[in-house]
């Protein structure tokens, strides 16, 4: 079921797999995907939007992907030089298939179905995900020290609404980009 519906939208797919090319996102790699549940194959324009505005934001740094699914983001936050690199998602299933796509490229991840015990200084956070979702997993994170939080899942006509309830969480916007209906955001955060 899985392989069908990759065929059909993933980029590249050939021989089982997705096949993601990251050169227009400033990095000479091609990440591959098995097939599978996890959200996050480069069909959909969110994926691309948060891609676009992370790289200047990851060198050094510790990144946490919340949300991971398929491991996508985790993976080219890996290329662009981010270290070290977690992923979670509340989907199990999601988890097993990004830890199965670890065995194609292998770096220093971990995947899990929890938020990261603690969030160091200066992380990025990736959320790709829509805004309800994006809402419940804020509540989780033990935020203490400034981040960066790169999202995306948010139409743009719903994003002055979105940018006002960040502003609320002490989020301060730094950058907006679109691509079609959907928008992507970076974000200071000031606890």
């Amino acid at each position: 079921m899985w392989t069908q519906q990759w065929e059909l939208f993933a980029p590249q797919f050939k021989e089982g797999k997705a096949h993601i090319d990251l050169t227009d996102y400033g990095v000479c790699k091609t990440l591959q995907l098995y097939p599978g549940p996890g959200f996050g194959d480069l069909s959909h324009c969110t994926t691309r939007l948060v891609l676009q505005l992370m790289k200047p934001h990851l060198q050094q740094r510790h990144t946490i992907d919340i949300g991971c699914g398929s491991g996508i983001l985790s993976f080219a936050a890996v290329a662009m030089g981010s270290c070290p690199v977690y992923g979670y998602d509340i989907d199990p299933e999601a988890v097993l298939h990004a830890q199965r796509n670890l065995e194609l490229n292998p770096d220093r991840i971990l995947f899990s179905t929890q938020p990261p015990p603690n969030i160091p200084p200066d992380s990025v956070l990736l959320m790709n995900m829509i805004s309800s979702e994006q809402e419940l997993a804020w509540k989780t994170l033990q935020l203490l020290h400034p981040v960066t939080l790169i999202s995306s899942g948010i139409l743009t006509k719903d994003s002055q609404d979105y940018i006002a309830r960040k502003k609320a969480q002490n989020c301060q916007l730094l950058q907006t980009i679109t691509e079609g209906e959907w928008s992507g955001f970076v974000f200071h955060y000031t606890p």
